[in-house]
């Protein structure tokens, strides 16, 4: 089996970039199932159904986000075991977030299909894009189900240092999705749906590879009918930190989904521009959410092997990288935003200048999600998934708050500001509470035992 200690002996920045490197490619890839989505729309159906596109995705990022965190809160479990050596205990925290997340999911994908059109009304939904919206997502909340399956097995391969395997997956299901996209869409005539049937389908391609590697190669985290046991302590653990992130991901989302009605409400042509932008926020946010996901899966196996100091080396290091690059983007946004949102709006004019004004606004700002994320991975890391909670519904509050405030008269460049505040926002907070961490002040320091 793989080496438990694999990321607590070593060079610290060079484990980083190895952990860092895949996931990063992972999550880029993630976003071009979006973006390949979109393009293809944009191309064979046209304005609405892109517009519609970006209201029904509003809806299921908000699954795919809850789903993630859950996923990603049990894998720090996951991550500390392994750290341990205590593989008997990682098969049954495995089995336990099976059930519960699993479960979870189910009954969410459920709730959502029956209560749809109520849904899609209480977001202000133009009428004219109803029908595509609701067909669009009948498919897709299906498909969530695969989209668990996947996240569950890659973020276990994830926590235990694996970061190359679930890449590998993940870039031949994207592939299978363009084409898939293509055919369903521009050969067979099958509209928006063909593009929701190519992505869930894709999904389950990604997930059914995942398992079987993990069968042929890590046999050892494999569960057997001894680890299929719902042990309280376990349960306990995996609501803690599962369902505290999942809260995180879905205060953040149910905000994305009240800014997006907002956006709604000022017309179509905002719709399009906010679509377009927000696959590019998407896109370069990936960049932030892998070093967060770096800095969490590597400061859970040093705090599960009792290395403290070097799990904060790994935070600061880390840190230092994410937020380097979170300045790179700052300036791409501020000074490209015209370029960066022609592929997706070639031909509107009007939602070109709305874009263009957006990502200036982001621009401004953009540094600092990258600062909250470098923090969210080091409380994640650590088990304190209330932090990353607390910092997170308040950067939402605020978001959603100056965004209704402010979009009367600023239009959709309200949502860039308001979205800078609550960044703003976020950062100090986590800075405070980090400060107070290392006076010993509300939660105190692990000391390491040489």
């Amino acid at each position: 089996m793989s080496n438990p200690s694999q990321l607590t002996t070593g060079p610290i920045t060079s484990q980083l970039l190895r952990l860092c490197l895949p996931l990063l490619a992972a999550n880029v890839l993630q976003q071009l199932y979006n973006m390949i989505n979109a393009l293809v729309v944009t191309h064979y159906l046209g304005h609405d159904a892109f517009a519609a596109l970006g209201v029904a995705e509003s809806v299921m990022n908000l699954f795919i986000y809850v789903i993630t965190g859950a996923c990603m809160g049990a894998s720090v479990l996951i991550a500390r075991f392994y750290g341990e050596g205590n593989l008997p205990k990682l098969r049954q925290q495995l089995f336990v977030s099976g059930v519960l997340i699993g479960g979870a999911t189910l009954v969410a994908v459920a709730l959502v299909l029956l209560f749809l059109p109520q849904l899609l009304g209480l977001i202000q939904t133009p009428t004219e894009l109803m029908v595509h919206v609701s067909s669009y997502l009948q498919i897709v909340l299906v498909g969530m189900i695969f989209t668990f399956a996947y996240n569950y097995l890659a973020s276990t391969l994830r926590a235990v240092g694996n970061t190359k395997a679930a890449l590998g997956f993940l870039l031949l299901s994207l592939g299978y999705n363009l084409v898939a996209a293509w055919v369903l869409v521009a050969v067979l005539d099958l509209g928006i749906q063909g593009t929701a049937l190519a992505t869930a389908t894709a999904q389950l391609l990604s997930a059914l590879l995942c398992y079987l590697y993990l069968r042929k190669k890590m046999p050892h985290l494999m569960m057997g009918r001894e680890d299929m046991k719902l042990d309280g302590m376990l349960m306990r653990l995996t609501i803690s930190y599962g369902a505290v992130a999942a809260l995180q991901q879905s205060s953040l989302y149910l905000g994305k989904l009240m800014v997006q009605s907002a956006v709604n409400g000022i017309g179509t042509t905002a719709i399009s521009a906010f679509t377009a932008t927000t696959r590019i926020e998407n896109f370069s946010q990936a960049f932030g959410i892998s070093g967060c996901e770096a800095i969490a899966i590597f400061v859970a196996q040093n705090q599960g092997a009792g290395k403290y100091r070097r799990a904060t080396q790994g935070f600061y290091r880390g840190g230092a990288i994410v937020v380097g690059i979170g300045v790179l983007f700052s300036f791409l946004l501020s000074l490209g935003g015209h370029i960066l949102v022609l592929p997706f709006l070639n031909g509107e004019p009007d939602a070109i200048v709305l874009g263009t004004s957006y990502l200036r606004w982001m621009g401004l700002f953009y540094f600092l999600s990258f600062i909250g994320h470098v923090y969210v991975g080091h409380y994640r890391g650590i088990g304190r998934m209330n932090i990353t909670f607390w910092g997170t519904t308040i950067q939402i509050a605020v978001r959603v708050v100056f965004t209704y405030l402010l979009v009367g008269a600023m239009g959709l460049d309200a949502v860039a500001f308001a979205t800078g505040l609550g960044w703003l926002v976020i950062v100090l907070f986590h800075s405070t509470v980090y400060y107070l961490e290392r006076k010993g002040i509300g939660y105190p320091i692990q000391q390491e035992v040489e």
